[in-house]
């Protein structure tokens, strides 16, 4: 739910990213196995509540929402890889 460049300075390990802001957003969601269980998260939250959205509307069974986003996780003290 990411820039690329917010990607790069730091991701959960084995995560992938799209883009929200992109024009073939919905798309790449929609093309995601909906039965596969999910955890969402930008940079602050904010991003990825709109993309819990858009996968709860596309029927998505299991997503779970970092609400406090990667900032969050890594002043948890997870960790970050880049």
């Amino acid at each position: 739910m990411r820039t690329p460049q917010e990607f790069a300075e730091g991701h959960i390990e084995n995560a992938i990213n799209i883009d929200f802001r992109s024009d073939a957003f919905k798309g790449e969601i929609g093309n995601l196995d909906r039965t596969t269980k999910y955890l969402l998260y930008c940079r602050s939250g904010n991003r990825s509540r709109g993309a819990l959205s858009v996968m709860t509307e596309l029927g998505f069974k299991e997503v779970n929402h970092l609400s406090a986003g990667i900032i969050g996780w890594a002043e948890a003290g997870y960790p970050v890889t880049k």
